[in-house]
């Protein structure tokens, strides 16, 4: 007579981090657009025009693909992780171009008095962090270790935006928002022992966007580009 045997499979750290960490910005991202884009019905939402929904439906889409992606592992569904992480080649380029162009449309129809070039310095740093630590994380994704953190850290970075539209005021947004790549900091403290390269790198970007937007935005240089995004 055959016995049946059942092997379980040990429940690792990261199977209960990574997921969690996706879900973390999942609600930001729902909290912070929630009254403006998901309760008004996303396609059906009153946005200024089709370009703010297409870069809203890539975005979501992206933010929906990274909460997949960590549970897919965590069920040991790799060969489906796979398959759905050859769509980052796309959207990681083109969440980043539609965040450019959906930027310079905001400058242009906002004729905002104070402020836009903060926003303009801010905003492009974001999108080219993202753009670096997704992109190495790509290129990365035969190292597990490395690619799960900067496919969570890279996106933690066009946090911003999200966190904004919570009204807590600009030091208490950056605040929070340096605050995020700190939690897997903690992680790696406590599961690694020590903090990883690519975890070490993304604070050292976030700390360098956070402690020198202000001042960098104040250069004459970025009051011309606002011009010529306004006029041009």
């Amino acid at each position: 007579m055959a016995t049946a045997v059942v092997v379980q499979r040990k429940i690792r750290p990261d199977d209960i981090f990574f997921p969690g960490m996706a879900l973390l910005i999942l609600g930001i991202v729902v909290t912070g657009f929630g009254r403006s884009y998901f309760l008004a019905g996303m396609l059906r939402a009153k946005l200024p025009n089709a370009l703010v929904h297409v870069h809203g439906a890539v975005f979501v889409s992206w933010i929906f693909l990274l909460v997949a992606q960590p549970f897919l592992i965590a069920g040991h569904k790799v060969k489906l992780h796979m398959k759905l992480g050859a769509l980052s080649l796309l959207m990681v380029p083109s969440l980043a171009i539609l965040g450019v162009l959906t930027l310079f449309d905001f400058i242009r129809r906002a004729q905002l008095e104070e402020g836009p070039e903060l926003l303009l310095v801010g905003d492009l740093e974001i999108l080219l962090l993202f753009l670096i630590l997704t992109s190495w994380g790509l290129l990365a994704r035969r190292d597990a270790v490395s690619h799960k953190r900067l496919m969570i850290l890279g996106t933690m970075a066009i946090m911003g935006p999200a966190i904004a539209r919570w009204d807590v005021g600009i030091p208490m947004a950056l605040g929070i928002i340096f605050a995020l790549p700190l939690l897997v900091l903690a992680y790696d403290l406590w599961v690694l022992k020590r903090v990883h390269r690519t975890t070490a790198v993304a604070i050292a970007l976030t700390a360098a966007w956070v402690f020198t937007l202000v001042p960098f935005s104040n250069l004459a240089f970025w009051h011309q580009c606002v011009e010529r995004i306004r006029h041009g």
